[in-house]
């Protein structure tokens, strides 16, 4: 077995609250493979990544044959020992099932199947409306972020590579799977700015600036720490614009006339001759043959006023321009928005 170390600073990374992203009690680890059947096809190259204070390692373990696999096995199950989580890239579907079926026909414990594991591709597939990627593999997430690797080659392309290397031992060759291999652990890092998707959802915002004009409200909030992400959400009545710790959002307004329909239809006539809506009991006066039952469509009062789409399901009268309408809104008063409303507002848009 021959183990490579690759030390960084943190502060290579340029990651907002990189510390609290990567935790000392966390694992970053990947492997290499010989083909994607467990039961038969070995791991050759395991590659973990941890945290010290403000050094970041990752260190490879390599299997310089077949026989060596079981030494790169039972160094990874020791070195889990020291951990609580495991950080990894499709590692629930891939990675730790295969090692788990070799640890397991070579008689090495998985204690490691005890840790808590964060997979970032499950992280990057919940968040993918605001990704909007045609792919979800490990580098178009890191070129997303802006990383752009020196490995050119896949997993699939070394296999061969290695086998020639077990056979014929090459140091530039070897370095080139170490590459691979290192660059994949260095990219999750990067792909960890994934979990402030999850900061923008669910934090709190204070507002700090807040204007009305014609139909459009602007309004600037800020979260309580700088975000990894540069993000442009584009909503049917929203534009939402973050950068570091800011959100500029634009929100339009419908102003004009819309339809309140009453939900409680039955309980009222429609005298056709006047176009007139009535409760039942008012209606006791009015020839019956003037009298119809009201529906739905006809079952509505007319408010002139400044609304908003409604997005948060409020428990408050919904308007709309006709009944069929998906679409409803709930009446506003700019000039009395409250804080929590626009910040709960934003928050139903992202």
């Amino acid at each position: 077995m021959k183990i490579q170390d690759y030390t960084f600073q943190i502060n290579e990374f340029s990651i907002h609250h990189l510390d609290d992203l990567l935790p000392e009690d966390s694992l970053l680890f990947d492997i290499e493979t010989t083909g994607f059947k467990a039961d038969y096809q070995t791991i050759y190259l395991i590659g973990i990544g941890f945290r010290k204070k403000s050094t970041i390692t990752i260190r490879l373990l390599y299997a310089r044959t077949k026989e060596e696999e079981i030494e790169i096995l039972e160094e990874f199950e020791q070195t889990c020992f020291n951990y609580n989580r495991l950080i990894s890239f499709n590692g629930d579907m891939f990675d730790l099932p295969f090692i788990t079926k070799r640890c397991k026909k070579l008689g090495i414990s998985c204690s490691f199947l005890n840790l808590s594991s964060l997979d970032l591709f499950k992280v990057a597939k919940k968040y993918k409306s605001y990704l909007n990627l045609e792919h979800y593999k490990q580098k178009d997430l890191e070129n997303y972020f802006g990383i752009f690797r020196e490995d050119q080659y896949n997993g699939g392309h070394l296999i061969e590579l290695y086998k020639k290397q077990t056979l014929m031992p090459d140091a530039s060759e070897e370095e080139l799977l170490f590459l691979h291999n290192m660059e994949d652990v260095k990219g999750m890092i990067y792909l960890l700015q994934l979990m402030d998707f999850s900061i923008i959802k669910n934090h709190n915002y204070s507002l700090t600036s807040f204007e009305f004009h014609r139909d459009e409200i602007h309004l600037t909030l800020l979260l309580p720490a700088p975000s990894n992400l540069c993000l442009k959400v584009m909503r049917e009545n929203a534009f939402i614009y973050l950068k570091n710790d800011t959100l500029t959002v634009t929100l339009s307004c419908f102003v004009g006339k819309l339809k309140y329909f009453y939900p409680d239809y039955k309980n009222y006539v429609y005298v056709a001759d006047e176009n007139l809506l009535l409760p039942k009991s008012l209606a006791s006066t009015i020839a019956k043959d003037r009298i119809q039952k009201a529906t739905k469509q006809q079952c509505f009062i007319e408010k002139e006023g400044v609304f908003l789409r409604d997005t948060m399901n409020l428990d408050e009268r919904h308007f709309k321009a006709e009944y069929e309408d998906k679409t409803s809104y709930v009446e506003i008063n700019p000039t009395t928005l409250s804080e929590n409303f626009l910040v709960a507002y934003v928050r139903s848009l992202l």
